[in-house]
Formats: structure tokens, C-alpha cells, sequence
């Protein structure tokens, strides 16, 4: 691999016989998508194609679609072309990608990944989006502006690594710091966006005829909630999360309260960054995974979303398909 060719250009161990047409070839790295549709999800992969096409490194695109069966099969097609790198965010259930993934370490084709692959102890590199924090900050949130008390309802999503700490640290901190306000629901919206979640939403509406919030894990998915509410004439709070051109709509309008930014533009920026070094030898390849995630989760709410900014103006979007 091209790769373990960079590091024996470190430490001066390049066979005389390599030519200089071989040493010149570019790296190629496999982006492994889990769903290029939602916007959030495309700047992560947006920001890592970015970041690798600054360091002259060649990059492929492949999109699960979140079809964890489909992923499975992009690996081990990225495996046969032998790329040099694999980035990737799990589609699914992580044990489905451990068999391919243990292939591309066998084949020599370092790993890193956009979230965590439990499981496959071999990855380099986990940039981890605020999923955590994204939970608590909207947890103190619902406890304030509700007062405390009342009831609310979850709109999750897809069981992810990624995802599903949103949820359970929301319910962690609204169990823990206001336990008057009772969570009555959690459903599942799938696919997590507009058109999926307003029923969800015109249902519990419903059926809590008290209803205080709804927390939804998306901010898709808290548009459909936000007009769900308008059309019963229900004054609810409701919060979405990731910062997207959703946020800003719902919240310009009425119909979203908040939102909290994961900067997916910068966790992907930011891993294109080690990947490239590592690849191309300016630093070495880690002992164990390094895990990094951003410290600055921003709120936006009516008071601060004329300061957001589209994720394609955070960066020069390549345009991956």
C-alpha cells in the first residue's frame, strides 16, 4: 500500500528498485457516507474531501444511503480497488461492518473514522460529532424554558453510535435536573426529516393534550413538529439539533425554538487533517484510537441565528456525489 510506503520513506527504508512515477502516484482515500442527504451528515464528508483535496490527496465517495448491507459491500469494493485510507460513518448496526473493516486492516488500509466503529479496535482516528453534549446543553435548555415541569415528547431517529448519545443524554439531564418535567413519548422518526416527523408529531399532540415540548434529535425532523403545532394551534416548545438551514428556517419562523450546532464542517475538516498527515508521513501512525470532538457546540435560538452561516460558506464545498 501506498501508505506503509510513505512510512518507509520516514525512516529511509524505500527500495532503490521503487521508481519515481510510483513515488509520485497520489494517495486515494475511500469517504465512506452513512447518508449524504442529510445536510449535516453531507458537510462532515464535504469537510474531510475538502481537507484532503488542500494536502493533494484523491478522494472517492460512496453513500450507504443508510443501508448498513450496502455499506458493507462499498468496503470491500474500496478494498479491491486499494485505496490507501478509509473514512468512514457507520450506516447501521456497527457488528455488520467489522468483518469488511477487518479485511481493509488485513489489506494494510488504515481506518478512521466519523464516529466511533465499536467493535474493530484498529481505527486511528474517531472524530466524534458533539452528540453528547448536543444532549445535555438541549436537556438545561428544556428544563428552563418549560420551568421545570410539564410533559415532553422525543422524536428520535436511526440507532447510530453517532446519534443515539443525543437522546440518552437529553433523558440523563431532564431525569437528573428536572425530574417534575415527565417524558411521555419517544418515537422514531425514519427517515429523521420533515415530511416523516409531522404526523409523529400531529399524533402525540393528540394524545397529550397537555403536552409542554417536543425534543426531536434533528432539525428536519423539528420543522415537521414546529408545523404539526402551528396547524393545532398548540403553543409547544420545540428543539431541533445539528445547526441546519432547517434551524434557521424554523427558528426565523416561529416554529423552532432552538437548535445546537455539532460544526460537522470542522469534524470533518479537522479528521482530514490526521489522515493526511499520517498518510503522508508527518506524523506517526497512533498506538491507540485518538478520539477528538469540537469544543464549541453553538445555540441558536431567535436571538442569535442571524449570526448562523450555511455550512457551504464555512467551507468550500467539493461538490462529492
Amino acid at each position: 500500500m501506498r501508505y506503509l510506503k510513505t512510512l518507509m520513506v520516514s525512516t529511509a527504508l524505500v527500495s532503490a528498485s521503487l521508481s519515481t512515477a510510483q513515488a509520485d502516484e497520489p494517495f486515494v482515500v475511500g469517504i465512506l457516507g452513512a447518508n449524504y442527504a442529510i445536510p449535516a451528515a453531507r458537510a462532515q464528508y464535504e469537510g474531510v474531501a475538502a481537507g484532503l483535496k488542500e494536502r493533494g490527496i484523491e478522494y472517492k465517495f460512496l453513500d450507504a444511503m443508510i443501508d448498513i448491507n450496502r455499506q458493507v459491500s462499498q468496503i470491500d469494493q474500496f478494498v479491491t480497488e486499494g485505496v490507501d485510507a478509509l473514512v468512514i460513518n457507520v450506516a447501521g448496526d456497527p457488528n455488520a461492518v467489522l468483518a469488511p473493516l477487518k479485511r481493509a486492516e488485513a489489506a494494510g488500509i488504515p481506518v478512521f473514522g466519523i464516529g466511533g466503529t465499536p467493535g474493530f479496535d484498529a481505527l486511528l482516528v474517531q472524530a466524534d460529532i458533539p452528540s453528547a453534549e448536543q444532549g445535555v446543553r438541549s436537556g438545561e435548555y428544556m428544563c428552563k424554558v418549560t420551568g421545570g415541569k410539564g410533559e415532553v415528547a422525543m422524536i428520535k431517529t436511526i440507532e447510530l453510535p453517532t446519534l443515539s448519545p443525543r437522546w440518552d443524554m437529553f433523558r440523563e439531564t431532564i431525569q437528573k435536573q428536572c425530574p417534575d418535567l415527565k417524558i411521555v413519548a419517544e418515537e422514531r422518526a425514519i427517515p429523521d426529516d420533515s415530511a416523516t416527523a409531522r404526523p409523529i408529531a400531529e399524533n402525540l399532540l393528540t394524545r397529550f393534550p397537555d403536552l409542554t415540548a417536543i425534543w426531536t434529535s434533528g432539525d428536519g425532523p423539528a420543522l415537521g413538529a414546529g408545523l404539526a403545532a402551528k396547524s393545532a394551534g398548540r403553543d409547544i416548545i420545540v428543539t431541533g439539533l445539528n445547526g441546519e438551514a432547517f434551524a434557521q428556517a424554523g427558528i426565523k419562523q416561529g416554529l423552532i425554538n432552538a437548535s445546537w450546532d455539532m460544526e460537522p464542517v470542522k469534524v470533518g475538516y479537522d479528521l482530514s487533517v490526521w489522515v493526511a498527515d499520517i498518510l503522508q508521513g508527518k506524523v506517526e501512525k497512533p498506538s491507540q484510537t485518538v478520539v477528538f470532538t469540537p469544543e464549541n457546540v453553538p445555540e441558536w435560538t431567535a436571538e442569535t441565528i442571524d449570526q448562523w452561516k450555511p455550512y457551504e460558506e464555512r467551507i468550500d464545498f467539493p461538490g462529492l456525489q
